[in-house]
């Protein structure tokens, strides 16, 4: 199989704004390391300070900054590719080269595998933690009863689970909204980018 070029957006949030600009500049550092990785172009671009509306739910209303990474990389096969998906998790990926794929049936199969065993995880984290949360409730909840039976006011409230959902479902609505809306925006940022390499390309030849 032909090596595969892609362009990957990776963005960061967090404070202080060097703090995570260097780590996005580390996370590109360890993916050049990888065996079939080879980085061609990359750009971290400069921090910049959220506004209010989207750092409202930060507790301690802080500064909070973000940043973006563009990085072109060529990568030996599909399977490098969904790995590199998988355990970095970028917020755009495009394929530049080839403009075709061609998949023999063990590739494919390779691939799939490999994508079940992340995802197998990925599950087993979840519910590894969905556990713990029902535990750790469970055991507030008798606290509470206790400090109750002897007078006093319970710690720590707990919302019903019917509320609990309605806020997640809100909360969700609205990070899923902000994420379609980042996507589209870097995926412009990349067809952009990818016209200016093609015109340099046609130039080069």
């Amino acid at each position: 199989m032909n090596k595969i070029k892609i362009i990957v957006i990776y963005e960061i949030l967090g404070r202080p704004k060097e703090y995570i600009k260097t780590t996005l500049e580390q996370l590109i550092d360890r993916i050049g390391e990888n065996t079939g990785i080879k980085i061609i172009e990359r750009k971290v671009h400069e921090p910049h300070l959220l506004d209010e509306e989207k750092i409202k739910n930060v507790e301690d209303n802080k500064e909070v900054f973000s940043t973006f990474a563009e990085v072109e990389l060529e990568v030996d096969n599909l399977i490098i590719v969904f790995n590199l998906i998988l355990n970095t998790l970028p917020s755009s990926i495009e394929i530049i080269k080839p403009s075709e794929l061609i998949l023999k049936n063990f590739d494919l199969n390779s691939v799939l595998s490999e994508l079940a065993i992340q995802l197998h995880r990925y599950d087993e984290t979840a519910k590894y933690l969905l556990l713990e949360k029902n535990q750790m409730i469970n055991f507030i909840k008798e606290t509470n009863n206790k400090i109750i039976e002897l007078g006093g006011q319970p710690i720590v409230k707990i919302e019903s689970d019917n509320t609990e959902k309605e806020n997640n479902t809100t909360k969700n609505e609205k990070i899923k909204k902000n994420e379609d809306n980042k996507i589209n925006a870097r995926k412009k940022e990349v067809k952009k980018q990818k016209r200016e390499l093609k015109r340099k390309s046609e130039k080069s030849e």
